[in-house]
């Protein structure tokens, strides 16, 4: 079964009483960079595309059965001089209730001032102990590298997988993570890694 999962950024949505960053992928690049891309629309890509699903008639960025090796999406040198915090605000669906193994994931990771890397968001399969593939996706808050049912992302087709978890919305959703502190800082980093996804 082909995996997709469809990506827009409301991205560092609110730098806490500073303002606040958006990549739309409406403009080639504006503040991120792919380390590679391949494909056009919304079959066997990673790419920015513009193919109005889930609610969203701008464009997107989807990662559907890749042959790249692990490709990834970064935000550098996010300025956030005289901010207190941040927060991660991310727009995600993926195409069908049941397309990824326990291969495919998304790590989102964060580096402030050019430290270490770490961990801000997972997007991982639902394990389903019975096979390890075609199921849900989902958050995975505790970065076991289990996606947790409580956290399922919608799809464009829905219901119920293997493993009983429900996906019955079809339209984006945003997925944030909370206010994370920041003291006297002055850059930010993300990186969005995109692992599998190549059956």
């Amino acid at each position: 079964m082909k995996k997709i999962l469809f990506l827009t950024f409301a991205l560092l949505s609110g730098l806490i009483s500073f303002g606040q960053t958006i990549i739309d992928f409406e403009t080639l690049g504006e503040g991120y960079t792919a380390s590679a891309t391949e494909g056009i629309g919304s079959t066997d890509v990673f790419d920015r595309t513009n193919p109005n699903v889930g609610g969203n008639s701008s464009y997107l960025w989807a990662v559907e059965d890749i042959s790249l090796n692990n490709p990834s999406i970064t935000l550098d040198q996010i300025d956030i001089t005289g901010a207190t915090s941040f927060t991660f605000d991310i727009d995600m669906i993926a195409h069908h209730y049941n397309d990824w193994d326990n291969t495919d994931e998304l790590l989102v990771t964060y580096s402030i001032d050019g430290g270490p890397s770490q961990n801000l968001m997972w997007v991982q399969s639902i394990t389903d102990p019975a096979n390890g593939f075609n199921e849900p996706a989902a958050l995975d808050t505790n970065f076991d590298g289990d996606g947790e049912c409580a956290f399922v992302l919608p799809a464009l087709s829905t219901g119920t997988g293997a493993n009983g978890c429900v996906v019955s919305s079809n339209q984006f959703e945003t997925f944030s993570i909370s206010a994370i502190s920041l003291t006297s800082n002055s850059t930010l980093d993300i990186v969005l890694q995109f692992n599998g996804f190549t059956s």
